[in-house]
């Protein structure tokens, strides 16, 4: 099955340049979106994509499945009412101790 391209002009709005050469994409932007990739097409049209954007660390966890594979099973236990409680600053021990950084 194909996906379908819909267009829609009711989502063109012109924004102007401001003394300072900003556009305002306030006026445009729906939602929390305040991060976007500008990509120059070869038409000379720019698209804007919302990105987010995450840490080095962040990536290397979503990277590494045996990680995420012990923290979706961290979040069942939790669902599940199974939590072990740990105290202040037991987690910054064990980071200090592998070097986690680097």
């Amino acid at each position: 099955m194909e996906d379908e391209i819909v267009m829609s002009t009711s989502d063109v709005q012109e924004v102007e340049l401001d003394s300072r050469q900003r556009l305002p994409l306030a006026k445009v932007v729906q939602g929390s979106q305040r991060r976007f990739r500008v990509e120059k097409l070869p038409s000379g049209e720019y698209l804007l994509t919302p990105v987010v954007s995450i840490s080095e660390r962040e990536l290397a966890v979503l990277k590494d499945r045996e990680i995420m594979d012990r923290i979706e099973e961290g979040v069942k236990q939790a669902a599940t009412g199974e939590v072990v409680r740990y105290d202040a600053g037991f987690f910054n021990r064990l980071t200090e101790d592998d070097d986690v950084d680097g």
